[in-house]
């Protein structure tokens, strides 16, 4: 993507985001997360609860590192089978799943069971 679409993707509502994930996980089989030599770049809320950052396209991934400050991480591709693992184990965790949240860090947060009847459903 270039730059002009990521900015223009990131302007799009967390739903609307939601939805381009969904139709393009179920299509790929994929998904990009942040990860350094320590695991997964994980991002917080008010209750300190983990919520794993997901995209669907490493452009996407590649802004939001950037804008968060992720220097020393890199993109890493996820395959579907191991990220509906992840997503039970996460939800086991009690831990939540932000999908392409914008360099604001606004987008759609999801406990991880609902993310995967997303997928499976599709």
């Amino acid at each position: 993507m270039t730059a002009t679409e990521i900015t223009a993707f990131f302007k799009q509502s967390g739903e609307e985001r939601l939805a381009l994930f969904i139709a393009t996980v179920a299509q790929t089989k994929s998904v990009f997360g942040i990860s350094d030599d320590e695991g997964w770049a994980l991002l917080g809320d008010n209750d300190d609860s983990d919520i794993l950052p997901l995209f669907h396209d490493a452009s996407i991934a590649e802004a939001f590192r950037k804008a968060a400050g992720f220097e020393d991480h890199e993109i890493e591709e996820i395959e579907m089978e191991e990220l509906l693992e992840w997503l039970q184990e996460l939800d086991e965790d009690g831990a939540m799943v932000a999908i392409c949240p914008n360099t604001r860090f606004e987008g759609a947060i999801l406990e991880p069971a609902q993310l995967m009847a997303d997928l499976i459903g599709k």
